[in-house]
């Protein structure tokens, strides 16, 4: 709280002369605006799949192979604000653009779909519910604190794709946090 003393002094019977002193102090205030944070880490960041044969792809939305991915989150003062994973990656050369393939992929026809949750069904992982395509974005199941967002990927044959052929087929799936 500043203070101030007055002093007044009279100099003739006209004039009164008055001079104030004042204390004051000052207070630096400084504050951080977060959205909170989250660390996104995947355990088992490459996924490889066995060697297939053409004819092992036997028709459109044929799925030969599965791998769990699981996408873990450490996240901290995000509770109640509903952060979510954006999920990014190429889609090149097929006619399903829910299909994750790079460019530079050899094989024709085939691709790696994203599915949420712990999937183990083969013949039924093509047209499961769950797909997530690139440029999706996926709700995470717990907005703060530790938690793992389960993934299937399966190497499939597109829906309106011929049976493949021979070569290497690769894809980069990205998991990015962030607000809605």
């Amino acid at each position: 709280m500043a203070r101030s003393i007055k002093y007044c002094f009279a100099l003739t019977g006209l004039y009164l002369s008055c001079s104030a002193v004042v204390y004051a102090a000052t207070t630096q205030i400084t504050a951080n605006i977060s959205d909170g944070s989250c660390e996104v880490t995947i355990p088992n960041g490459t996924l490889t799949f066995d060697n297939k044969r053409a004819s092992e792809f036997s028709s459109a939305m044929t799925t030969v192979e599965l791998h769990h991915l699981n996408v873990e989150l450490s996240c901290a003062g995000t509770a109640g604000i509903a952060p979510v994973l954006n999920v990014t990656g190429e889609s090149a050369g097929l006619a399903d653009a829910r299909l994750f393939r790079s460019a530079s992929s050899e094989a024709k026809g085939v691709g790696f779909m994203l599915k949420q949750g712990t999937l183990t069904d083969l013949p039924g992982f093509y047209t499961a519910n769950g797909t997530v395509a690139p440029g999706d974005s996926v709700s995470i199941s717990q907005d703060n604190g530790m938690s793992t967002q389960p993934f299937t990927v399966g190497l499939v044959r597109g829906k309106d794709e011929a049976i493949p052929s021979a070569g290497a087929i690769s894809g980069k799936i990205s998991f990015t946090f962030a607000y809605p």
